[in-house]
């Protein structure tokens, strides 16, 4: 990690997700009104108090509540797959970095989240990111998403399905997810673009020539719209997504223009 992206002193809580991931995610923040942040997993605690010290009201959720290190937030039990312990429409934000591919059942875990967010309100995740041209290359030569799963490494991660990546989503997969909880992409943010990829730039332009002799039923049964959108196939090796929960609206909602 660059010298850039280090937001801790060596004596400060550190983040447990990608700096850069943290880093571009209380940027975002910074820009916002203060409100109710629900953050979970909360990992150490390095970004419920750094979104604390921004003057948001923070609420702190973790699978491992004692692995948080602050003393003066609470951080209580949450299992993403089951159920946050909170009422409808508690929160104007809610925080989800590097959760998802944790979770057994993603699909509760946004549905949670959903549920526990305002009308209105801003739902952040943080994903891997499966489409960028990269990892596309990578998926043709290894004929995998994520790098497998061996017996020895569940077993020295005390044989917790939450501490691997067993649920590797698809940016269009949780797009479907998000849409079927009133949820919609706003933004698509990079933390740290590989600027390597470029030199596939002609692979990533030829994509994008058919792509656009395609028929428009064919880009939108293909959502090319997300997987050509340019902070995808040029992308980091992460997601960073904003949604926003629809008002007064129930089932799928309509896909948007995603800047």
């Amino acid at each position: 990690m660059s010298k850039a992206d280090n937001l801790h002193n060596p004596a400060a809580v550190k983040p447990k997700a990608r700096e850069s991931i943290h880093k571009t995610t209380l940027d975002w923040f910074g820009q916002r009104e203060r409100g109710k942040v629900l953050d979970v997993p909360a990992g150490y605690g390095h970004l419920s108090l750094k979104l604390k010290e921004m003057g948001f009201e923070v609420t702190c959720g973790e699978i491992e509540p004692e692995i948080f290190k602050l003393p003066d937030l609470n951080c209580v039990y949450t299992d993403l797959s089951e159920k946050i312990d909170a009422p409808d429409s508690s929160f104007d934000y809610t925080c989800c970095v590097d959760g998802l591919e944790h979770v057994a059942n993603p699909f509760r875990a946004v549905e949670e989240i959903a549920r526990v967010l305002k009308p209105g309100g801003y739902a952040l995740f943080s994903i891997p990111n499966y489409a960028n041209i990269e990892k596309r290359l990578k998926f043709l030569w290894h004929g995998y998403l994520t790098k497998p799963v061996s017996r020895e490494k569940f077993e020295r991660h005390g044989k917790k399905l939450f501490n691997l990546h067993i649920s590797p989503i698809t940016v269009t997969l949780l797009d479907f997810i998000l849409g079927i909880n009133n949820l919609e992409i706003v933004e698509i943010k990079e933390n740290a673009p590989k600027k390597k990829q470029y030199v596939l730039l002609p692979l990533v332009l030829l994509l994008k020539l058919v792509d656009s002799f395609s028929s428009d039923h064919r880009k939108k049964k293909h959502r090319t719209d997300l997987t050509l959108h340019r902070k995808v196939i040029l992308g980091g090796n992460n997601l960073i997504l904003i949604t926003r929960k629809k008002q007064g609206v129930t089932g799928i909602i309509s896909r948007c223009r995603i800047p």
